[in-house]
């Protein structure tokens, strides 16, 4: 078996964003006097539908729109830009994978306006086939957006390989057929990834270098 498509998620996969989230979760949480996050702790309770994490926070959704509050975490996540940037070694990588003939496609559980601006200001946007976003910002899970991707490309989700960053990215890459190794530079601990029993790495240059072997080779 080898590998014709390669699927990535966005956000802490290719986008080095850890931070800037966990600061907009902490603000909602502090404006509400709910317990504070820190960064270790947001990668320790990160979850998707992203709604179970505020319900365990605390929230009460008969008191105030889910909507809303969905709406102020993207307005704080977005005065965060400054802290926003792809991973060091992004481009690199994308490149080697593009020189291998694999096409590459993104899924992403992020609003599609706010994912297509990102790509763009970043100027990758040519070396991604495919890309699926929400049509909302409750960050849902985007399992039916995997889906839709293999029917789009029209090969068996055994042929392609998601890259993510949580334990959702698992969850959505099974899900849609399809093989799965993760990173832990993102949003998720390492501890909590390496609980799916998928290959995890470092980083994406550990991947690249290790994947095969890994997946293809076992």
């Amino acid at each position: 078996m080898t590998f014709k498509h390669i699927v990535w998620d966005w956000n802490g996969t290719i986008l080095n964003d850890a931070e800037a989230c966990a600061m907009a979760v902490n603000d909602i949480l502090v404006k509400r006097n709910l317990s504070p996050v820190s960064l270790d702790m947001y990668k320790n309770k990160i979850v998707f539908p992203v709604i179970d994490l505020y319900h365990e926070a605390g929230f009460d959704f008969e008191k105030e729109s889910f909507q809303d509050v969905c709406d102020e975490y993207l307005a704080n996540y977005l005065d965060n830009s400054h802290l926003i940037g792809l991973h060091g070694d992004v481009v690199s990588i994308l490149n080697k994978f593009k020189s291998k003939g694999l096409e590459q496609h993104i899924v992403s559980a992020s609003d599609s306006g706010v994912l297509a601006n990102q790509i763009e200001e970043y100027g990758i946007r040519s070396l991604f086939v495919n890309i699926f976003g929400q049509d909302n910002n409750r960050a849902d899970s985007k399992a039916h957006l995997a889906k839709r991707l293999v029917g789009v490309v029209n090969c068996s989700p055994n042929q392609m390989l998601f890259i993510g960053d949580t334990i959702h990215d698992f969850e959505v890459a099974m899900e849609a057929g399809m093989n799965c190794c993760l990173v832990s530079n993102g949003h998720c601990s390492e501890e909590r990834l390496k609980s799916t029993g998928v290959p995890v790495y470092r980083n994406l240059t550990e991947l690249f270098e290790n994947y095969e072997r890994d997946l293809l080779l076992k």
